[in-house]
């Protein structure tokens, strides 16, 4: 579904080259790098998703100023 909320920019810009005024298409060039890109892209999301691990295993408390006025960095606190 996301990706198609993607792709949905894409093609109202293709639709409005076509439909538009002159009439013309856009180069199959260009329709075919277009094509590849977002293959790819879809791919490499795909990809990422696919082999990230869990790493909610616990809560994440933000940084934060300590009694000092030092900057305590961002950590994940165990879940209880």
């Amino acid at each position: 579904m996301a990706i198609l909320l993607l792709l949905l920019p894409l093609v109202a810009w293709l639709l409005w080259l076509w439909l538009g005024p002159t009439g013309r298409q856009p180069p199959r060039a260009v329709l075919v790098a277009i094509g590849v890109a977002v293959l790819l892209g879809a791919g490499v999301a795909l990809w990422v998703r696919l082999s990230e691990e869990n790493v909610t295993r616990g809560v994440y408390v933000p940084p934060s100023l300590g009694p000092d006025g030092r900057v305590l960095p961002s950590r994940l606190e165990p879940v209880p």
